[in-house]
């Protein structure tokens, strides 16, 4: 991402939303290093292959739902403001809907809702999937949008 600025000059990092979530501050620490030494952190990780936790998950089969899944993909919706009014607009379509629909919500706080967010392609967070596509992706839906989305999967 630094390669691709056009210079550093006024250049402002800030935090993301999940850290709140107990981040250890030697993660910032290293995105600061990555700012300030780039070329010296470049070469540190030249030969870094991320560990692949090799996680398995099922997923639903959209084919065959009895009833609309509602899937909220979040950071954490207690933590993360963007993430908490997606969860928002998916509860109060729950509150509207009831036992119509099911809906669940998967916090990338947890290892195995990582996994499912690889496997399923999920671009942003937070992003919200409807009988397994991709309806809403970082910009959360007004009532009348994800309602609409919501009884287009009801047909």
């Amino acid at each position: 991402m630094l390669d691709k600025m056009k210079g550093c000059k006024n250049f402002i990092l800030a935090s993301g939303c999940d850290m709140p979530y107990d981040v250890p501050v030697e993660n910032a620490i290293g995105v600061a290093q990555a700012v300030y030494e780039t070329d010296s952190v470049r070469e540190m990780l030249k030969n870094y292959v991320a560990e692949d936790e090799d996680i398995e998950v099922e997923l639903p089969d959209y084919e065959h739902l009895e009833k609309p899944l509602v899937e909220v993909f979040t950071l954490d919706s207690a933590t993360c403001a963007a993430c908490t009014y997606m969860m928002g607009a998916a509860n109060e379509a729950k509150k509207t809907f009831g036992d119509a629909i099911d809906m669940v919500e998967y916090k990338f706080t947890l290892k195995e809702n990582i996994a499912r967010c690889k496997k399923m392609g999920v671009p942003n967070l937070p992003s919200m999937y409807i009988n397994g596509e991709l309806k809403f992706r970082s910009l959360v839906p007004s009532k009348e949008e994800l309602e609409g989305a919501i009884r287009a999967a009801m047909k």
